[in-house]
């Protein structure tokens, strides 16, 4: 078999496939690259052989043949048209670089049967594959097995393989997240702003509310019946010794024949009285009548809860005061130039041996109780076995008596509140205001 050797359209470098392969695809040794081969003309004759040129001189083989310089020995040897690749294809574009072969040795393709590879077996007249023979390349062996090679295919195939290659994607740049930044993360912040303004504008107001309500209408429950089905007492604020003269709100105050509500206690202030009341001693047959007159304030009070019972007046809210000792809550402003604290008589805790407890006639060792919706009378009074508090309310002495506006201020037990999520008994001070023109005369024995 007659070997031929021709110029690689592709690389430019000398390649030599067997006759049988002349006019077919062949794959260039050097670049890798699919040519075809120049076609069959007539075997040469045995006796010549092909001499190249040396390397120095550039002649293309291809040229037109000038009669004295036949490479065969015939005439003009047809030209043979290698195709051609665009121009904006670069054939080594994501290409690995040719490998160097040390010589050129004859094209023997693998002994394949597969129809789908162009070097299949070249078959005779009498319908027999040629026998192959000599080493098999391992870039033929490559290119024979991949068979889904796309550079196997067809030569315009590969131009568009290279083209393709030739042309590499575009880089796609990562989309800004506008959705993201113009849209939800505003939202989240004013989300954010808008509950820490309400939770704050919250705090505030509760505060405003807590500054608002005085210290008189919700206060501790004290006395011989401290609290509602003896509820635990509380602390709701620090008493001192001013506390029961700080000024007391227009909203807890009324006047006389006018209902005020607080908490479960209605409070209708009735009249007032000038009277000389007299004392009930423990343990003593025999009562005892105050050394001056007292004041005397009328109220009817009503229970409004339906659940519990109540004590609204108790024997301690009214105790007779002594210098140093904290001073009672309910006590009677004489205009804005004396004060008459508590009443006659003195308290003492139950079961205290050393001393003996008192209470005005009228009232009770134990205080009148109202059951759920009762109503009833109840008084309070001034000292009037304090010589200073008889002086200022009537006069003695050359002094006259006192005439002006009142504000007699009456410690109550409400009911029961909510505190820190507890239920706890109350206390509160309402305000009476009334004139010297509003007190009357009662009967000389009243008790």
């Amino acid at each position: 078999m007659q070997t031929v050797q021709f110029q690689c359209g592709h690389c430019g470098k000398l390649m030599g496939v067997g006759s049988d392969h002349l006019g077919q695809q062949v794959r260039c040794p050097h670049c890798q690259q699919i040519v075809v081969a120049p076609p069959a003309t007539e075997p040469p004759t045995p006796t010549e052989a092909f001499h190249p040129r040396p390397a120095n001189e550039h002649e293309d083989i291809f040229a037109p043949n000038d009669g004295g310089d036949d490479l065969f020995g015939r005439g003009e040897t047809p030209r043979i048209e290698i195709p051609r690749q665009p121009a904006d294809v670069n054939p080594f574009q994501n290409h690995s670089p040719p490998q160097p072969i040390e010589s050129t040795m004859p094209y023997v393709p693998p002994q394949t049967t597969s129809p789908s590879l162009p070097f299949a077996p070249n078959n005779d007249d009498d319908g027999e594959a040629t026998a192959r023979t000599g080493p098999t390349p391992s870039w033929m062996t490559d290119a024979a097995t991949d068979a889904h090679s796309p550079a196997l295919e067809a030569p315009s195939s590969a131009v568009e393989s290279s083209s393709a290659l030739a042309r590499s994607p575009r880089r796609k740049e990562p989309k800004a997240p506008w959705f993201l930044l113009l849209v939800f993360i505003p939202l989240v912040l004013y989300s954010v702003v808008i509950t820490a303004f309400a939770l704050t504008a919250y705090w505030k107001m509760q505060n405003l509310e807590e500054q608002r309500r005085s210290p008189f209408e919700m206060m501790p429950d004290e006395g011989d019946k401290p609290g509602v089905q003896k509820k635990k007492q509380v602390s709701l604020f620090d008493y001192n010794q001013k506390m029961p003269t700080l000024p007391l709100p227009e909203s807890l105050c009324t006047s006389l024949n006018n209902p005020l509500r607080i908490g479960d206690v209605q409070i209708t202030p009735k009249r007032v009285a000038r009277e000389r009341v007299r004392l009930a001693v423990e343990g003593a047959a025999n009562l005892e009548k105050c050394r001056g007159d007292s004041l005397v304030l009328y109220l009817d009070l009503k229970n409004l809860s339906t659940e519990y019972a109540l004590a609204p007046l108790d024997n301690y809210f009214d105790r007779s005061w002594h210098s140093g000792a904290r001073p009672p809550f309910t006590l009677l402003e004489v205009g804005d130039k004396y004060r008459c604290y508590g009443g006659p008589a003195d308290w003492y805790p139950r079961g205290d041996t050393s001393n003996r407890r008192e209470w005005v006639v009228g009232r009770k060792n134990e205080p009148d109780v109202l059951q759920p919706g009762e109503s009833g009378e109840f008084f309070v009074c001034t000292n009037g076995n304090d010589p200073e508090a008889v002086k200022a309310l009537f006069g003695s002495g050359g002094r006259s008596a006192y005439r002006g506006s009142y504000l007699w201020r009456v410690r109550v037990r409400r009911g029961l509140v909510s505190f820190q999520d507890k239920i706890y008994s109350a206390t509160a001070v309402v305000g009476v205001h009334f004139n010297d023109t509003d007190i009357g005369k009662s009967p000389p024995e009243v008790h």
